[in-house]
């Protein structure tokens, strides 16, 4: 029985124009080929499989091949070079497996060897694959024939990791740097090949092949190998997931759609039927990870918008996430993805990462909804009743509510509403408006606060005052007085002389224009006049003196006003057993 070459093997490419993926090299190469401009060290780094060492054979075939054409950069892969070194006995051409060679002997061998003139071809290449591997001390061998090799020597090297070759290796080479390869370039690529094989695929299964492959064709074609040896003739979707112990696109669909209608039941019995069926928790939740970031990429990138290979899903696919993506919001997408990439933490650490997967989903699938904060605010101002939670309204089974301090507290009165009339009911809501119970709830009209310190801002409302013309006393007197401090709610002016105090507060009283060119400038804060013994800037302890904890009586009181806040209050209202762990001042 003849031996069987796999498909990597078989269809390596011959020339450039063979290289999958891999344009910004080739087109470098062939252009320096063409018109004699070759460098004479090459540094290709990529990670595994997207076509280093094929590049470098290509590239050495076409520099000694005896029968290439002028003018073209491809070799002709009839001469006996190119036979030679595509079979790997050509003298001339010496291909070294960097992790066998790393000892400084090896490259003192390599530097005594390339002072030779070549037998029978123009140059001599020394191809190094996984140069990273060889020793600092060998590297340091390397340096001087490195620099000034001989005008017939080449040196070609290969890595994986490129951040080990040392700076003096690289500054001496031209770098390329090896994209990975992308799904609809993989699949073109495994088409090609199996249409001359006489093997039927559908795209969809290809598809699957390389998204398994991560990028790197040489894994996709071992796939692929084992795919085909799998089925019968043909490459089915059904052939893939079976072999390879993935799950479809349609199971996704369907688990994602269950997490996103909250159906928690729904979810864990999807989850088990995947598992049921052999699939691997950690290899699940690195693909609903994929999957949901196709989700969230169609839901914010509109299709003019997107590039070539931003969303790894065939047209069918595509139309399903559009379907899927619609009624859920961004914020939810990301949440939901958050939690995901959080959990698959938990799960690669797990010893039982079935469970830990299960949990996530879980987690997921009660997760609450995320809602903006000005559509809270927005209800709160239009006093709308609050949405019911989601766990209402689209699956009244997946969780049982448990009733928070909050609800506790105003039980008696919940209990008392339930047995009375509803004419009773709307009376009493009546009555609590009518005494000012529902008045926090009603955001009148919010006012920044002025920018500056307290200096500059009573300069400013000083020349505003001046400006109105309504009163030019007040201006003079208020030459007297400084600014001790301005906040949300409230705002303190300060005297030296109690006389100055009194006519400013006065005037004010007396005259509406000029208080409200006050309200208007701090946002309706309460004024408050003040008499010192003595000039306090805002900047001293004085009349707010350090407490002992390090924080001042003004930055407790802006914080009070913070939580006093109609706005605040609202919203802890609106969300069940929150709190307000830190306040921060920003100005």
């Amino acid at each position: 029985m003849p031996s069987y070459l796999v498909l990597a093997r078989k269809y390596r490419p011959a020339t450039f124009g063979d290289v999958v993926g891999q344009d910004h090299v080739v087109r470098t190469l062939t252009n320096s080929i063409v018109s004699g401009r070759v460098a004479h060290a090459f540094l290709f780094c990529g990670v595994r499989g997207v076509g280093k060492t094929t590049v470098a054979r290509i590239l050495a075939k076409a520099l000694n091949c005896a029968q290439r054409e002028e003018g073209i950069a491809d070799p002709c892969n009839r001469c006996f070079s190119c036979t030679e070194i595509a079979a790997g006995v050509n003298v001339d051409v010496q291909e070294i497996d960097g992790a066998s060679h790393t000892s400084v002997e090896n490259i003192r061998e390599i530097n005594e060897t390339i002072k030779y003139p070549p037998v029978a071809s123009p140059y001599k290449i020394i191809i190094i694959d996984e140069v990273h591997m060889i020793s600092i001390n060998a590297f340091n061998a390397l340096l001087k024939t490195l620099e000034e090799p001989p005008s017939h020597a080449k040196f070609i090297f290969a890595t994986t990791e490129s951040h080990k070759v040392p700076a003096t290796i690289n500054s001496r080479c031209q770098r390329f740097n090896f994209r990975t390869i992308s799904i609809g370039e993989m699949t073109r690529g495994m088409a090609r090949i199996l249409e001359q094989e006489g093997v039927e695929a559908s795209d969809e299964a290809l598809a699957l092949v390389a998204r398994e492959a991560l990028g790197s064709f040489r894994d996709a074609l071992s796939l692929l190998d084992q795919v085909i040896a799998f089925g019968t003739g043909a490459v089915s979707t059904q052939d893939v997931i079976a072999i390879l112990g993935i799950a479809g696109r349609d199971a996704f669909a369907q688990l994602v759609q269950a997490i996103l209608s909250r159906k928690a039941g729904g979810s864990l019995r999807l989850l088990h039927e995947l598992f049921r069926q052999g699939y691997d928790p950690e290899q699940l939740a690195m693909d609903l990870i994929h999957y949901l970031r196709n989700l969230i990429m169609v839901k914010n990138v509109s299709p003019s918008d997107r590039a070539e290979g931003m969303i790894d899903a065939s047209p069918g696919e595509l139309e399903e996430l559009e379907k899927l993506a619609a009624p859920a919001s961004p914020e939810e997408l990301q949440y939901l993805f958050g939690m995901l990439v959080r959990g698959e933490t938990e799960i690669k650490r797990s010893g039982n990462p079935s469970i830990s997967l299960e949990m996530t989903v879980l987690r997921m699938a009660q997760a609450p909804d995320i809602v903006d904060l000005s559509e809270i605010i927005r209800r709160i101002d239009a006093r709308e009743p609050p949405p019911r939670s989601v766990t209402e309204s689209r699956d009244p089974d997946s969780r049982v509510p448990a009733p928070s301090p909050r609800a506790e507290k105003s039980s008696p009165r919940r209990e008392e509403s339930q047995g009375a009339e509803p004419a009773e009911i709307e009376r009493r809501s009546s009555r609590e408006e009518e005494k000012g119970i529902g008045e926090r709830f009603v955001i009148t009209k919010i006012t920044p606060v002025p920018d500056g310190t307290p200096d500059e801002v009573w300069a400013m409302i000083r020349k505003v005052v001046a400006d109105s013309q309504i009163d030019p006393l007040v201006s003079s007197y208020m030459e007297h007085g400084s600014l001790i401090s301005f906040g949300p709610t409230e705002v303190e002016i300060g005297f030296n002389n109690a006389f100055y105090k009194d006519e400013v507060a006065r005037r004010m009283e007396e005259k509406p224009a000029l208080r409200k060119i006050f309200q208007d400038f701090f946002g309706n804060a309460r004024i408050k006049t003040l008499t010192l013994a003595q000039k306090t800037p805002l900047d001293t302890a004085k009349p707010y003196a350090a407490a002992p904890d390090g924080e001042s009586d003004r930055v407790r009181a802006l914080k009070q006003e913070a939580l006093d806040h109609p706005i605040v209050r609202a919203v802890q209202d609106e969300f069940d057993e929150s709190a307000i762990e830190e306040i921060k001042i920003l100005s």
